[in-house]
């Protein structure tokens, strides 16, 4: 314990000092490092509270019946950090999370990302299918073994990451799981509209996940970009606005068999050999449905007169598309933005932003980044192009230029904690 108050009081005064120009870097790493050895140190001290609770002495000694109320009420945590600390501090001390546990101790993964194993893990467990697992300990065992190689296959999996990762995982150990919670949210699926007496209302509705997609990419569309200009609107008011726009179109469409969305632009595409005259003739037995010439996003064909018309006025981009599928692969340098087909084959396998230090926002609300930038001569082409946020697209840009700059590489690998050092032999008389 002396040990202990020497090495606080001595990184007090280190911390204390501002480092110089030059030096924040390697202060992020010593922090990254100082914070494993007190990981380690929480550890210990976790799995030694997990032990007088399986005793029985922490009701009867420390006056409280579960551990997270202990943490709780004794070292002054909220109560959600407090479980989740409890929550992992069982699991391993039961040794239900062989794989963590042996993580855990090479130094590879931090207290926190434990903990997120560890709820992951539960919640899978209590919803599993007890017939095909029956054991409990057996499935626990299987979603730690695979929560753990998609760590080791990705170490910069975030704890929210890993916890998005356990579903997954559980799907497939029990294929049929997604489909009998959409079921069973189907089946309970409701949409109520509840009047107030003071003039207004709330709406309330309940579904599956996967209409709670369709309804935020709804929304999404209708909702306008904020404008410094007009007075400041929050995001939820915003939402708001658009969610009403939405319902007056419906209204307005109702006899519509293709009720129109918010206009932005006419894509209209053409094979090179028809916009340049060498194809004129449809292939023998090909129907007007698919013709092979111009025709936009919405698969209306247009005359070709029609596109010369637009042509003088309009953007020409080179797509080169795969033979086998028709989907585009690259644009080369003629086109900057990507292409919806590009962004989804360069974002295939992630859920987040790409940031290399890590970062949990999410892929729809990320940008089509180039990782050789377009200005240094990288190709709009699926193999160069990542989906990062917005802040951290920025921030790429200014490294770029600024290259001089020390910037930080990101969270130091894992090493394995230090051994306690050997206790000195006593001095000889």
């Amino acid at each position: 314990m002396v040990a202990m108050r020497h090495a606080r009081e001595e990184l007090t005064h280190t911390l204390a000092d501002t480092p110089p120009a030059g030096a924040v870097a390697g202060v992020l790493d010593d922090i990254c490092h100082l914070w494993q050895d007190m990981d380690q140190a929480k550890l210990a001290m976790l799995l030694r509270l997990a032990q007088i609770q399986a005793t029985g002495n922490l009701l009867e000694v420390g006056g409280q019946r579960t551990l997270a109320g202990w943490i709780t009420q004794a070292l002054g945590t909220n109560p959600a950090e407090a479980r989740s600390l409890a929550r992992v501090a069982e699991a391993l001390f039961n040794e239900q999370l062989p794989e963590t546990r042996k993580a855990l101790d090479e130094g590879v993964l931090s207290l926190g990302e434990a903990a997120a194993i560890a709820k992951a893990v539960e919640a899978s467990t209590a919803t599993r299918n007890t017939t095909e697992f029956p054991d409990a300990d057996e499935f626990r065992a299987l979603m730690d073994a695979g929560l753990m190689a998609a760590k080791a296959d990705n170490p910069a999996l975030s704890a929210a990451q890993l916890t998005q990762l356990g579903k997954r995982v559980s799907i497939r150990l029990h294929p049929a799981l997604a489909e009998d919670e959409y079921k069973k949210a189907y089946d309970a699926r409701r949409l109520d509209v509840v009047r107030s007496f003071e003039g207004s209302f709330y709406l309330q509705a309940w579904g599956p996940e996967v209409d709670a997609e369709l309804l935020e990419k709804a929304v999404g569309a209708f909702t306008t970009p904020h404008n410094p200009g007009h007075p400041e609107q929050s995001r939820a008011e915003r939402s708001y606005d658009a969610f009403m726009r939405m319902v007056r179109s419906a209204l307005g469409h109702q006899n519509c068999t293709k009720p129109p969305g918010p206009l932005a632009m006419i894509n209209v595409t053409v094979p090179l050999d028809v916009y340049t005259g060498r194809r004129t003739n449809l292939a023998p037995g090909q129907s007007t449905g698919n013709t092979g010439g111009a025709s936009t996003q919405d698969g209306m064909v247009l005359a070709m007169e029609a596109v010369h018309t637009l042509a003088p006025g309009s953007v020409l981009r080179r797509v080169i598309t795969d033979p086998a599928t028709g989907k585009p692969l690259d644009v080369g340098r003629g086109m900057r933005n990507a292409p919806e087909q590009i962004r989804a084959v360069a974002h295939h396998g992630r859920t987040t932003c790409a940031w290399p230090q890590g970062c949990d926002v999410p892929i729809s609300a990320t940008e089509a980044d180039h990782i050789t930038s377009y200005s240094q001569g990288g190709h709009t082409s699926a193999g160069n192009i990542q989906p990062l946020c917005s802040t951290h697209n920025r921030l790429k840009w200014r490294r770029e230029n600024n290259p001089h700059r020390a910037t930080w590489k990101g969270r130091p690998a894992h090493q394995p904690p230090d051994p306690p050092p050997k206790p000195e032999p006593p001095p000889r008389e």
